[in-house]
């Protein structure tokens, strides 16, 4: 699914996964981004705002804001469907795609194995091929690239009741963007010129809003709760 404006991509990609047989692998807002999606997770459809040359390999369905869904439905419905090779070179598979959303939403490799009944060295030998896949070197950054991607989607996500979503200070939101770009603490106390404590005191307080430990799990409940834009 892709859409330059974010609000379309995910309403349109709600509905999408609505629909019987149809499970969207993920969205995308730059043409960039749906390069790595479709390297990831190869689709057996694009549907976006974009000319059929940018995804040749993939059969396109346009995004068209003026047509309305019921045009959209029946532009799918008649889409000549080819299965394709779903363990593509930089592909993740399906095992992978399990261990990530697990990794991403801030379990421990132990935890993890448990989880799935594996061995904890054959989850970091996962995490470790999901990280080269993904171009990242640490669970937070694998979560913000997640997180972007929407590579993990949860029904009924944005939908949580206004008394269920905290208030967050303007700092503990650019702290919140800051680990959505996967950045360390380090780096977000550069960025918004403070000290690394002021972020790790502002982090704890976020953490304490969104009732997480880590910032994995932070991204994963922000995301959850539409927090983050």
């Amino acid at each position: 699914m892709h859409s330059s404006d974010l609000l379309t991509s995910d309403a349109v990609a709600t509905w999408l996964d609505a629909l019987p047989g149809w499970l969207v692998v993920g969205t995308a807002c730059t043409l960039e981004d749906l390069v790595l999606l479709c390297r990831l997770r190869p689709p057996d459809v694009v549907v976006g705002q974009l000319p059929p040359e940018f995804v040749p390999d993939f059969p396109l369905v346009p995004l068209c804001p003026t047509c309305g869904l019921a045009t959209l439905r029946a532009s799918l419905e008649h889409v000549p469907l080819v299965p394709l090779r779903r363990v593509a070179p930089g592909a993740l598979t399906d095992r992978e795609m399990e261990v990530l959303a697990y990794v991403c939403s801030g379990l421990s490799a132990v935890l993890v194995a448990s989880a799935l009944q594996l061995s904890p060295h054959t989850v970091v030998n996962y995490k470790r091929r999901i990280f080269a896949k993904l171009g990242v070197q640490s669970r937070v950054q694998a979560a913000a690239v997640v997180a972007r991607l929407g590579l993990v989607r949860t029904r009924g996500r944005g939908v949580a009741m206004p008394d269920n979503v905290p208030g967050l200070t303007h700092r503990e939101n650019d702290i919140l963007a800051s680990i959505a770009r996967g950045e360390s603490v380090r780096q977000t106390a550069s960025a918004l010129g403070i000290a690394v404590k002021t972020v790790e005191s502002e982090q704890r307080q976020l953490f304490f809003k969104l009732r997480v430990h880590n910032r994995a799990q932070a991204l994963a409940e922000a995301q959850r709760l539409g927090l983050l834009t």
